[in-house]
């Protein structure tokens, strides 16, 4: 089975082709529906108020506790792979979603609290450095394939600000 990140790279291919003219359907693009209970359970099992990184471990973390409890996840009408594809397509679409200034202002506030720390050496600050610069790299990646789900996304957007902590409008 595909990673949902590599779900969200075909995606990305797929808008790609668009923009080209032609069309391959993907086999399993996020459905409204999908987006829907994704944005639903989201609300129902994270905790509000934090903020929320998306990757499988995270999703494959949700599906086991609520494995254990509920199974809500189950109810819902998914399986482990389909609720990491639907969860990992609904942030990648949330985040195209994001407007940029929001988006770039989140890489800068990392620098400037990375450049005023007194507490880390210049070696140390190099090494945070290249590791936020590698993180950012990768969230820009996830959020420019997001792109092929922004629009089945965005009438969840609402919803999705409470979980993702974020105070922005898409």
């Amino acid at each position: 089975m595909m990673p949902a990140i590599s779900r969200c790279l075909a995606a990305g291919l797929l808008a790609a082709s668009l923009a080209l003219g032609t069309f391959v359907a993907p086999a399993n693009a996020l459905t409204d529906d999908e987006a829907g209970e994704v944005t639903r359970l989201m609300n129902e099992l994270y905790p509000t108020g934090g903020s929320f990184a998306y990757d499988e471990e995270e999703a494959d973390a949700w599906f086991d506790q609520d494995q254990e409890n509920d199974r809500i996840i189950e109810k819902a009408g998914f399986d482990r792979d389909s609720w990491r594809r639907a969860l990992g397509e609904t942030f990648c679409g949330y985040l195209a979603l994001m407007p940029e200034d929001a988006f770039t202002g989140r890489f800068k506030q990392i620098n400037d609290r990375l450049k005023a720390d007194t507490t880390l050496t210049a070696e140390q600050k190099q090494e945070m450095q290249a590791m936020v610069d590698e993180q950012w790299a990768e969230i820009t990646r996830l959020r420019e394939e997001g792109k092929a789900f922004a629009d089945t996304v965005r009438p969840h957007a609402d919803l999705l600000h409470v979980v993702m902590g974020e105070n922005v409008n898409h």
